[in-house]
């Protein structure tokens, strides 16, 4: 079997009843406490702009963040997420519009 496929079957963790009786204020609160106590350093860099019910928590990079470091910062705060919220939840970057004006022109739609 190849090696790349080994958690191709594994189950995906869902949030529990603890995440999911809250509404998305509750959610989005509880999100941004987090960062606040156990990540500090990462207030000028991260911006919650949403925690959903199915455990999606949505993330602005408030400052350039270089490529290097983006793909860390990200999975460090999953973590801590996980580890202080629910384990279900899962950090995605906020999808940015196309700045390319040569796709615009030839009228190429990125959906996000």
């Amino acid at each position: 079997m190849n090696n790349n496929l080994i958690f191709a079957n594994s189950d995906t963790p869902t949030p529990g009843n603890d995440w999911l009786v809250l509404n998305d204020l509750q959610r989005l609160s509880l999100s941004k406490n987090i960062l606040k106590l156990n990540m500090e350093s990462y207030l000028d860099k991260i911006e919650i702009i949403s925690a959903k019910a199915d455990g999606q928590v949505i993330v602005r990079l408030s400052n350039i963040v270089p490529a290097d470091e983006r793909g860390t910062l990200l999975l460090n705060i999953e973590e801590a997420f996980k580890n202080y919220l629910d384990k279900g939840i899962v950090v995605w970057l906020e999808a940015l519009n196309d700045k390319s004006p040569l796709r615009r022109l030839r009228g190429i739609g990125i959906k996000t």
